[in-house]
């Protein structure tokens, strides 16, 4: 999409979906919701996460930030949320090892309720042999979160070409590793998450990423590249790559610039995504967040625009 520039994409990408329900620019990310798959999410519609072919729904669980799953002391706060999340319909759940006690929390949860959930999980380790990425901090992943499989594991906070080329090395790097994690069957696809839109359309291009996880609001908070989002999100359809959409609120900076979470929310799901995931602090915002989820409309070129400049000043 060289060339091509944000309100060109926008034009583009609102202007199918709202002419067409889920038209042309949202094919390769998201397929017709029928009301089945509404029903079965409790009324939350779910779009395809790309070449995994699962559909996800458009809210999903983060576990990391200032939520009580990081906090041990929140235990049954956290296990509440977690638990409550799955009772409205959501079904894809994000954690990591480095989220302070979120794997342990959410895998309480999962002692009972595996099967309901395409969970995701990660790993800072840029080498197949640094502090033992498969003997220690795979297994240790899985022990806390009572599974043997993991849906979908991330190269986590890939941020800069170093990082890539330290993780994409076929003598060292990690993804070696995933790969064979995959082969075995102890996970399903292969993921990469980044603040760096560029970093991440170099990583599409270089390897073969099932998902991924990437910073997305109007006002370009913790993204280090807003200017390339539009051309990353482009190459992901193009190559049928799952994308997630984190930092929606950016832990509530968004409202600082006068956007409503609402706004924020919406500003996400009217771009070529499949999920956003989203950090819940209590039972009562996550209640909210699904209820504007489900009340969700694209928004148009113009309205997209509009937050951007607002948020961005």
């Amino acid at each position: 999409m060289n060339g091509i520039g944000r309100r060109s994409f926008l034009r583009t990408a609102a202007g199918a979906a709202l002419g067409a329900g889920l038209g042309s620019a949202f094919t390769s990310q998201q397929g017709a919701v029928t009301l089945a798959e509404q029903m079965a999410n409790n009324g939350l519609a779910t779009r395809r996460l790309g070449k995994t072919g699962y559909e996800a729904t458009v809210l999903s669980l983060g576990c990391g930030g200032d939520t009580p799953m990081m906090d041990p002391a929140q235990r049954d706060t956290g296990v509440a949320i977690v638990n409550r999340a799955l009772d409205l319909g959501v079904n894809y759940i994000d954690t990591a090892p480095c989220y302070g006690a979120s794997e342990q929390i959410v895998g309480e949860v999962m002692k009972d309720r595996r099967d309901e959930v395409f969970l995701a999980t990660k790993t800072r380790q840029r080498t197949r042999t640094a502090q033992g990425l498969r003997d220690n901090e795979f297994e240790q992943s899985c022990q806390r979160l009572h599974t043997d499989y993991i849906d979908l594991y991330f190269l986590h906070a890939v941020h800069t070409i170093d990082d890539l080329d330290e993780v994409l090395n076929r003598d060292t790097g990690s993804v070696t590793v995933f790969e064979q994690l995959r082969d075995e069957g102890r996970i399903g696809h292969i993921g990469i998450s980044s603040h760096s839109s560029a970093t991440l359309m170099e990583a599409m291009d270089r390897y073969d990423f099932d998902c991924v996880f990437v910073t997305m609001n109007p006002a370009g908070l913790a993204m280090h590249d807003p200017e390339n989002l539009r051309d990353m999100l482009a190459m992901a359809q193009e190559k049928d790559i799952g994308t997630i959409a984190m930092k929606v609120p950016a832990r509530g900076g968004v409202f600082e610039r006068n956007i409503s979470m609402e706004e924020a929310l919406g500003y996400a799901l009217s771009l070529p995504i499949a999920t956003a995931n989203i950090g819940i602090s209590s039972e009562e915002i996550l209640e909210e967040n699904v209820e504007l989820a489900k009340a969700f409309t694209f928004f148009d070129e113009e309205k997209l625009i509009q937050l951007e400049e607002r948020a961005r000043g």
